[in-house]
């Protein structure tokens, strides 16, 4: 469904594309899915049950929106959308992919700048900023198409935007990008990272180039993916993350469906759900697993207003507008299911114990064509870990955290690791972390420039976020829930398909190691390389064995981190480029 905010409007005329043969609408600024989205059609693909799937993260992590142009692979939710293009549903065993050489994209080439930075989201522009502005080389790649990460989402190109009507964070993420341009600083954008090699040594790829990045120091911020809950028919199309129902809305102008149901963890599902009833959509129910705010001890309340009042006001006033809109909000209840036949038509919630399990009898049933979910984040840690930084594992919360300093120091030699990259802090705490990474790049590569009191001031400035950050999570405490809700028949590996009972059938006290599970089942081995599986595995082995994860005992990251086509990486090498190189530092 289309839709129209305030200050964001469509400037140009429809063009058309086909899709399986059917022909498809799309304005400048769509992505292939938002198009197919708006069209009414949310199956894109085929997995090998036989079973369609659409868009699940909307962020180019799990592949499930993936779709044929040209023979080749393509993920619909980032790739633009262009007029005559002939794109096919991908089939569930492809046979007549592409094998002619693109000499074009298989060139390679090598860039040596003094700052490279890996996302172009709240963190890595604020580094940028710093670093640009001292007179560094910086050079920022990002896999989208336009700056601003899941937090600022940009309006794609296409729309004649008025940031003097439009909500205050489309506004300050096209101040803070148009300042980084001003400072100097580079982008490549659509650029998929695939892998690390010798210390600080990346590879990217684009349409035209697969480039290697030799940088001096190098900044990871590449952000992070949502966690979402096994349950029944959660691989249904229509059930997606609430982050990737916000891009749709936010940058591509397109609603998921005309009735959702929103469920999850935190204050964003509050947010998506008031950004789409504002946009016309009808907010069936959103389902908190977390108790209602005002019943929260009065400290944590006032630690949430006095930290950052203009958030929590944001988001007394998001509860408000929902409330006017007569939205149900249901407090300590959780989505259990999803029914429909080839979508989502029904979801299923309900009320939960302080323990987090289901209370039997206390099912609601809700009539919708979309269900947008979000338990929280995950790191996008692969690059980093790569790289030998270190993480911590917490079992009790599920969550994944970088070893870093204030500034995102790790323990490799010159690598950062800022913003939700290395563990969930918001946008607030990523930007002060990045504006810090930038200012030690700075001190390091030019000493002279004087960046202590800078330095202070962020300092203070991320303490005062954290304690926000300490407050909002003591309001929304809940427990974690892992893969209990999960049925027998219920896939915790998406990609692979590999169910519940797959896996509890090889748990057993004398082998509960990841690897033994991937050599059994499968799990992991998929698209998203055990990104979403991984956690939940942990739970698993947590709830049935008592046994507590680390680090060590996770999927060990591996290039190529995200698929990448065998012949753009078999190209001609440039004179200064050798396989060999690809595992040399700068400095050999």
């Amino acid at each position: 469904m289309r839709v129209q905010t305030d200050g964001i409007k469509r400037h140009t005329q429809p063009f058309e594309f086909r899709f399986d043969g059917k022909t498809i609408d799309a304005y400048p600024g769509d992505t292939i899915a938002s198009a197919l989205i708006a069209s009414g059609i949310l199956g894109f693909c085929v997995n090998r049950q036989g079973e369609q799937r659409g868009v699940f993260c909307g962020m180019g992590v799990c592949g499930d929106c993936r779709v044929l142009i040209g023979g080749r692979s393509r993920r619909a939710c980032v790739e633009p959308a262009r007029e005559n293009l002939e794109v096919s549903r991908y089939p569930s065993r492809p046979t007549a992919l592409s094998r002619e050489p693109d000499k074009k994209s298989s060139r390679w080439r090598e860039l040596r700048p003094d700052v490279l930075i890996v996302g172009a989201g709240p963190a890595g522009l604020s580094a940028a900023k710093v670093a640009a502005a001292a007179g560094l080389d910086v050079l920022v790649v990002d896999e989208r198409h336009k700056a601003g990460g899941q937090y600022f989402k940009q309006p794609s190109d296409g729309f004649d935007v008025d940031f003097t009507k439009v909500d205050a964070r489309f506004a300050e993420g096209h101040e803070l990008m148009l300042e980084v341009q001003d400072a100097g600083a580079r982008f490549i954008f659509g650029a998929t990272v695939w892998g690390t090699f010798a210390p600080n040594r990346v590879a990217i790829s684009t349409d035209e180039h697969t480039t290697v990045i030799d940088p001096r120091q190098l900044i990871l911020s590449p952000g992070a993916y949502e966690r979402t809950l096994p349950v029944p028919g959660w691989t249904l199309p229509g059930f997606l993350t609430a982050g990737a129902a916000q891009t749709l809305l936010r940058a591509n102008q397109t609603a998921v469906g005309r009735r959702v149901l929103v469920a999850g963890h935190g204050p964003l599902n509050m947010q998506v759900a008031h950004e789409l009833a504002a946009a016309g959509t009808s907010v069936a129910a959103v389902a908190e697993i977390a108790a209602a705010p005002y019943t929260a001890a009065p400290g944590a309340l006032f630690g949430m207003i006095f930290n950052a009042p203009q958030l929590s006001f944001t988001g007394l006033a998001q509860l408000a507008s929902l409330r006017r809109k007569r939205v149900p909000v249901r407090y300590r209840h959780v989505l259990v299911g999803a029914e429909g036949g080839e979508r989502v038509r029904r979801a299923v919630i309900a009320r939960i114990d302080a323990r987090g399990r289901p209370v039997a009898g206390t099912q609601e049933k809700f009539d919708v064509d979309a269900i947008c979910v979000n338990y929280g984040f995950l790191p996008q840690s692969e690059l980093a870990r790569s790289l030998g930084c270190q993480f911590r594992y917490d079992n009790r919360t599920g969550n994944l955290d970088a070893v870093r300093g204030d500034d995102g120091r790790t323990n490799v030699e010159n690598v950062f690791v800022v913003g939700d990259a290395g563990g969930m802090g918001g946008a607030l705490i990523s930007m002060d972390q990045g504006t810090l990474a930038g200012l030690s790049v700075v001190a390091a590569l030019r000493p002279s420039f004087e960046v202590a009191s800078k330095r202070s001031q962020h300092e203070r400035s991320l303490r005062r976020h954290r304690k926000f950050q300490d407050a909002l999570w003591r309001v929304f405490d809940a427990p974690y829930i892992g893969a209990r809700l999960a049925a027998p028949s219920t896939p915790i590996c998406r990609c692979e398909g590999i169910n519940k009972i797959d896996i509890e059938s090889c748990l057993t006290v004398d082998q509960r190691d990841f690897g033994s599970v991937k050599r059994a089942t499968r799990l992991g081995m998929g698209r998203c390389q055990g990104r979403y599986c991984s956690t939940l595995l942990a739970s698993l082995m947590s709830d049935m064995l008592g046994h507590q994860c680390d680090m060590e005992e996770f999927f060990a990251p591996r290039a190529p981190f995200k698929p990448v086509p065998v012949m753009q990486l078999a190209g001609e090498y440039g004179k200064a480029l050798t396989p060999v190189d690809l595992l040399q530092s700068r400095d050999e």
